[in-house]
């Protein structure tokens, strides 16, 4: 598969977080990362269609690839560099930011480098905080779960979004409220690797940062993403709680 691709798609104006910091809807959005954002292509595609949205979408996600190659790849480099984009999206490598020491230094590594090209075009950072593997980091951490996975991969996306006053898309947290109210619908949010996202996962995924990067409500969005319209409300229901909590990080006004 091609690691980039461009989406022209149409909209209109959502209506923001009641209380939120205005900020002015992008018309340029760049996705980095790897798997988990190109599982989002179609959906985030659909979303922002649906939405009446006319904006230039790119993706660039090779498989497994850590913000750090990214940093070190001209192609992208030169991408984030030129292209005039209004918000970048970045994901680091499933496992990276839940291990603290030599791994979690390399995503701040990655992270700080990259932000710092983004920031001299006037660009916003949004971090794309992953959700834990389903049975938990088990190469890494012995007896390892879910939770904890995702205790540490807040720690490091959080870490990062601090030091870097970047905005933070808290998916992983959404999923964690799934998993909250319906153990069964949280199940379902996974392919058959326990990783990767089903198209439910993807598509809560995909609302979160939607709603993150253009400070909305999901809970006001009618998009389904082909899921039975009761489990994509309960999906958009989580999403809203979930960024409205105070440890979300809201994104950046510059």
């Amino acid at each position: 598969m091609k690691p980039t691709f461009i989406a022209l798609l149409t909209l209109g104006l959502c209506l923001p977080l009641a209380g939120a910091d205005k900020v002015k809807p992008p018309k340029r959005v760049l996705f980095v990362g790897n798997s988990y954002t190109h599982a989002l292509r179609q959906v985030m595609a659909s979303l922002l269609n649906a939405e009446r949205r006319t904006i230039t979408v790119e993706f660039i996600t090779p498989g497994g690839t850590q913000l750090v190659r990214h940093l070190n790849t001209p192609r992208t480099v030169d991408t984030i560099r030129n292209g005039k984009w209004d918000v970048v999206v970045f994901q680091e490598q499933s496992q990276t930011p839940a291990c603290p020491g030599p791994l979690r230094n390399l995503f701040l590594k990655g992270i700080r480098g990259l932000h710092a090209i983004i920031g001299k075009s006037g660009s916003r950072t949004v971090l794309f905080n992953t959700w834990g593997y389903r049975g938990g980091d088990q190469r890494n951490f012995k007896g390892d779960t879910y939770v904890e996975m995702q205790k540490r991969l807040n720690d490091g996306y959080g870490a990062a979004a601090r030091e870097l006053s970047a905005g933070l898309a808290p998916v992983g947290d959404a999923f964690g409220e799934v998993k909250k109210i319906n153990h069964q619908l949280w199940t379902q949010l996974y392919a058959r690797d326990g990783s990767h996202p089903s198209k439910a996962g993807a598509y809560l995924a995909a609302v979160v940062i939607y709603a993150r990067v253009f400070n909305v409500d999901p809970r006001k969005m009618s998009f389904n993403g082909d899921l039975p319209a009761s489990t994509a409300e309960k999906l958009r229901v989580a999403a809203a709680r979930t960024l409205s909590a105070p440890k979300s990080v809201s994104p950046p006004t510059r």
